[in-house]
Order: C-alpha cells, then structure tokens, then sequence
C-alpha cells in the first residue's frame, strides 16, 4: 500500500483540506460523469474540469486529504487527477467511528500551528465550526468552505484561489 508522503507545513502558502466524496466525488450533483478511476475503487461522480481546478488549487495551496478514504485516495485517485500523493488526514484508531472524527484530527494535528488553513468538505460538524472560531480568534486565519450543495466546482476553486492571494498579500 502506499503510505501518504508526511506533513510538512508550509511556510509559503496555505493548506487546504479536502474531503473526497461529495467534494470530489459530487453524488449529489446531476452534471458530473461516472467516472472509473481505478479497478478497486467505486465508480465516481466527476465534474468536467476537475483536473485542472484541482491542479489550480495546488499551485496556490498545500493539499492535503481528509476524507475517509484513507490511503486509497494516494493509490490510484490522485494520480488520476493529476496529483501526486499528498499527506492525510487520518483518525486514530480508536476515533475512526466518531461522527466528529475529522474535527478532532484536524485540531490534533494543527493545534501548534498558525499557518492559514481552507477547509473544503460538504458539511461541517459542529465541532469543526468551534475550532475554526477558536483559529479565528487567535488571529490565524482559517476558512471553512462548505460545498454540500454543489461540491468542487470552478466557482468554489476561484473563490479559494482568490483567498489564498488575499492571505499571501497580508
């Protein structure tokens, strides 16, 4: 299996999280295209253009997954959207099961860090939006951009990139 290349925040640009199914993979968007990345995987519902927004949003941020996929995403996934592997966001063990399992690996694995941080996902816990307000009022800049209506799309990857430039310029 491949392992997911380690987490090295970035000094020059933002991190921005990725959920896969309903970010990526729009289930519940009726333009996308079945689509059949690799054999193992389910078939996929992508948007035309997925490719390049996603090779956009690496240019200006630092990807990292946070999905459950796991490593299945850095085993065929990636490569098909034209990514390398890329550092994931993965729960303990014994938290896989929480419904707030992200939020609480999130705030583990970013809590020393005051780096800018947009989070993509299709619908937040209650317990994400605390630790963005907690970010947020310690003055380290944090966006939670919730896409559970359309998923990635051109629209979400511009607004994205015009953030991450707004924080590059402060």
């Amino acid at each position: 299996m491949l392992a997911a290349p380690p987490l090295v925040l970035p000094a020059d640009r933002p991190v921005l999280l990725l959920d896969i199914d309903g970010v990526i993979n729009v289930f519940q968007c009726s333009l996308a295209r079945e689509t059949q990345v690799a054999p193992h995987l389910p078939m996929l519902k992508l948007l035309p253009g997925l490719n390049d927004w996603l090779a956009q949003l690496d240019h200006a941020f630092y990807i990292v997954w946070c999905s459950h996929w796991g490593a299945l995403v850095n085993i065929d996934a990636a490569a098909a959207w034209g990514l390398a592997p890329r550092p994931l966001i993965a729960p303990l063990p014994e938290a896989a099961a929480h419904p707030d399992w992200k939020a609480h690996a999130v705030r583990r694995v970013f809590a020393d860090w005051d780096g800018p941080i947009a989070w993509v996902e299709d619908g937040f816990t209650s317990q994400a939006h605390t630790w963005a307000a907690a970010r947020l009022r310690a003055r380290r800049p944090t966006w939670l951009v919730d896409v559970r209506d359309t998923g990635l799309t051109a629209e979400v990857t511009q607004l994205l990139l015009e953030w991450a430039t707004m924080i590059a310029q402060q």
